[in-house]
């Protein structure tokens, strides 16, 4: 399915949802243009988040509180905004991290700008989610959102610490978990505790939002082998993932000394069976996830989740 192909599905999928997206825009609009006094970082914040992704945080967000028969659109989408402004903040800091010089076909902030600007960048955006977050009643659905950001970070330092070792797969499905799955996990949580008296399929919440998540950061980790910058990025930092894991594991024994052309790896690790291997794991935690929401009733928001999580693994008429 090429690139056109996927997007047009995605929006296909995402109809039933139009309206939540709107609002969603408009609270980013308003999140800023209701500023008491405009600051210089204000335009350059608007800039990046106008280069928007897929929002899939915030369409799962949506989803699952239809699904739910959730109806407090404010509160929702108060929730999906949190959601998104904390993704992109750490997708800022992370191109400052690994010194990249494009996000989303575009000129990253640190490259237009600075470091240092694009730090302040950041740490805006957080300091937005505080704001936002404030305003909940409920304690367990901020704690829920701390303690993402606590992983986030635990994540990145893990990353940071393991640079240029091996792997097990094991530790990196734990590291996968924490940088992508935690935020998946505050969001869609979020939006079942709230006003729930009786949270019985709490477990199978979070279950789905992590497995989901770890399937979601695997195939990203699959597309980069597809985009030569972003993988001489992830190599030249020292941060593999699952087809390096699996090619460096069956050819080499695990031992990376044995390397000695980096310059071809892409392309031996293309023509090994490393990224089948890979998106069979990535095909493995969906399959998981779609079995932990059996519990919700059949409706068009759940199937929509079904098959935005077939989607996002690549598997075509399953549902």
């Amino acid at each position: 399915m090429t690139n056109s192909e996927l997007n047009k599905k995605y929006t296909e999928i995402l109809s039933v949802i139009t309206s939540d997206f709107d609002n969603l825009e408009h609270s980013i609009t308003e999140c800023f243009d209701g500023q008491k006094k405009e600051t210089p970082i204000i335009p350059i914040v608007r800039d990046f988040l106008g280069n928007r992704g897929k929002r899939i945080r915030p369409a799962l967000i949506f989803l699952f509180a239809k699904a739910l028969g959730k109806n407090e659109v404010n509160f929702v989408t108060k929730i999906a905004l949190a959601n998104e402004l904390l993704h992109n903040a750490t997708l800022i800091h992370d191109d400052i991290i690994d010194c990249s010089l494009l996000r989303r076909g575009k000129a990253t902030l640190n490259f237009d700008y600075d470091n240092k600007l694009a730090v302040l960048a950041g740490d805006f955006l957080i300091a937005k989610v505080l704001e936002l977050l404030f305003d909940i009643e409920e304690s367990d659905i901020r704690k829920l959102h701390s303690d993402a950001v606590s992983k986030l970070i635990n994540g990145e330092l893990n990353q940071y610490f393991s640079r240029y070792k091996l792997l097990t797969m094991d530790k990196y499905i734990e590291k996968s978990k924490d940088k992508t799955a935690r935020l998946f996990e505050a969001g869609i949580t979020s939006v079942y505790l709230h006003k729930n008296q009786k949270p019985v399929h709490l477990e199978d919440i979070k279950h789905f939002a992590l497995n989901f998540g770890t399937a979601f950061q695997i195939i990203n980790d699959i597309n980069n082998f597809n985009d030569s910058q972003r993988l001489e990025e992830d190599i030249k930092n020292g941060d593999y993932s699952a087809p390096f894991i699996f090619y460096v594991h069956e050819k080499y024994g695990g031992d990376l000394s044995k390397i000695q052309n980096t310059g071809m790896l892409s392309k031996q690790i293309k023509n090994s069976d490393a990224i089948k291997k890979s998106q069979e794991l990535a095909k493995h935690y969906i399959n998981k996830a779609i079995e932990n929401i059996s519990f919700l009733e059949d409706n068009q928001y759940k199937r929509a989740i079904i098959s935005l999580c077939n989607l996002t693994a690549g598997i075509e008429n399953n549902g």
